[in-house]
């Protein structure tokens, strides 16, 4: 199974690349941004937004690698004659390992903002140097503890989720794209509709309820909980029990 699983991950290598180009050109768009309004506007402070955009764009993009790999991939592995569970293992597998690459780049693209984008920011806004919490940097023969500094700085506003919100963030669209795709895969069309019906039925019930859902917000969370984790198992069961499509 493992050399059938070596060969699926490079036949899907160009998924990567969907990664590399949606995270990395979104990396650049927002130091192209910040870059002009250091530039133009010369504020005294900036914020870094890495640690935030990138688990949320990761796992938009995760959502749609799984959706595809179990209406593609999973399809696939059925009609070459590979049973449903070693077919939802490989499915399993890819997923997994796409969304390992997207947070490895997030987190390193998130990396490189902390601590290699703020001197730029600092020379554009006409700054001598930054500081971002216990992070202070000023040029060498400037004194700092206790003592006037001399020129000014930039302010660098962390805005950034623990680690675990990452693993989460990731795990949850994997964890969707399993369940769309089983949707999907079984229902057909209508499967889009069901999606659309879950996904409305709480917003509208929020429009409608407003005062009982802020009220009632710590069940309300468990319950989504809940329901997804049984979307979840229920796909797993689906696709073990799926149609060879001919």
């Amino acid at each position: 199974m493992f050399s059938t699983y070596k060969k699926l991950i490079k036949l899907n290598l160009d998924d990567l690349a969907l990664y590399l180009a949606v995270e990395g050109g979104l990396f650049l768009v927002v130091q192209i941004i910040i870059g002009c309004v250091m530039y133009f506007a010369r504020p005294e402070t900036s914020v870094t937004v890495a640690c935030v955009l990138y688990p949320i764009v990761g796992g938009l993009t995760a959502l749609v690698a799984g959706i595809s790999h179990v209406g593609v991939s999973f399809d696939q592995a059925l009609r070459f004659g590979q049973t449903r569970k070693r077919a939802l293992g490989l499915t399993l597998g890819l997923c997994a390992f796409e969304s390992g690459f997207a947070l490895a780049l997030g987190g390193l693209l998130a990396t490189v903002e902390r601590f290699l984008c703020p001197p730029l920011w600092a020379k554009l806004a006409g700054m001598d140097g930054w500081t971002s919490g216990a992070i202070f940097f000023m040029p060498e023969g400037t004194t700092v503890n206790g003592e006037l500094v001399s020129g000014k700085v930039l302010l660098i506003e962390d805005f950034t989720l623990d680690w675990y919100w990452w693993l989460i963030a990731f795990g949850v669209a994997v964890a969707g794209g399993i369940i769309v795709g089983a949707l999907i895969q079984r229902f057909g069309s209508k499967g889009g509709w069901i999606i659309w019906a879950a996904v409305m039925a709480p917003m509208l019930l929020m429009q409608i309820f407003p005062q009982q859902f802020s009220s009632s917000v710590e069940l309300i969370v468990p319950v989504l909980a809940a329901v997804f984790v049984a979307g979840f198992l229920w796909s797993i069961w689906s696709l073990l029990h799926a149609v060879v499509r001919v």
